[in-house]
């Protein structure tokens, strides 16, 4: 009966250990890896604004390059320019989204993040 026992109490230390290490991982990675900027120094030109995975060798980025702002489709073909952005707008649609993440804590729907970059494109296409 005793061994039941000490078997029931390791698995609960098990659990709880894994939950203390989840818990620290999703702190790590949701909350403080993204205060700081790893990509790339503060006197780069060239910034990722934002990134949407469309599926799961796809995905759209918003890049900042020396004032411009462009939309670029990335997939196994390479990367294509989408569109070039209103600055304007597109700073705009930066400030909205990081104040949404910040109020929320986690990350945004991508749709919603879509929403934004759809709203921000200028008259400007590129492509077809």
């Amino acid at each position: 009966m005793e061994s039941g026992l000490s078997f029931l109490w390791m698995m609960v230390q098990t659990i709880l250990a894994l939950a203390v290490v989840c818990g620290l991982a999703y702190l790590l990675f949701r909350v403080i890896l993204p205060k700081f900027n790893f990509a790339g120094s503060s006197g780069s030109m060239v910034r990722v604004v934002d990134r949407v995975t469309i599926d799961a060798r796809k995905s759209l980025c918003v890049v900042e390059v020396a004032g411009k702002w462009l939309l670029v489709a990335i997939s196994e073909a390479g990367v294509q320019l989408v569109s070039e952005l209103d600055a304007e707008s597109a700073r705009i649609a930066e400030g909205e989204i990081a104040a949404a993440r910040e109020n929320s804590g986690t990350s945004m729907i991508a749709s919603e993040i879509t929403g934004k970059i759809s709203q921000a494109l200028g008259k400007k296409r590129v492509g077809k």
